[in-house]
């Protein structure tokens, strides 16, 4: 049996490998910027920000790897299939109560301890690691 530290970083580990984006469009990593906006607006502004980027931008992307992460079944802060940004938002705002709304809170900055971590400086997940 994993512990929950194993199943975070093994999901960080595959978002920071599965080929997508990870830039927003000017550029910066943005697995990097959104625990901040998470920590300073909240879970929801932070969705809702992603959300506004569409589909194909890195901020969108990031938010549903997290929501993947989220609704692990060995995580279970969300029910299994709300793996992605638009399930997540919508079950978050209307259907989830505020304590599962910390706890999604909690789970996705310690998610973020771990991404941001393991993707790559560079285009794409290119380049140098940037542990720093």
């Amino acid at each position: 049996m994993k512990n929950l530290e194993q199943i975070r970083a093994a999901n960080a580990w595959n978002y920071a490998n599965a080929g997508v984006k990870t830039h927003g469009a000017q550029g910066g990593e943005v697995v990097k910027k959104l625990p901040a906006l998470i920590m300073s607006n909240g879970l929801l502004a932070a969705g809702a920000f992603a959300y506004s980027k569409g589909k194909d931008d890195g901020w969108y992307l990031c938010f549903d790897h997290l929501a993947k992460h989220l609704s692990h079944k060995e995580v279970g802060v969300v029910p299994p299939d709300k793996d992605n940004l638009e399930k997540i938002m919508k079950y978050l705002t209307m259907e989830a109560d505020s304590s599962t709304l910390k706890q999604a809170t909690d789970e996705a900055l310690a998610w973020f301890c771990y991404a941001k971590r393991f993707v790559k400086k560079g285009s794409g997940n290119g380049g140098e690691n940037d542990s720093d």
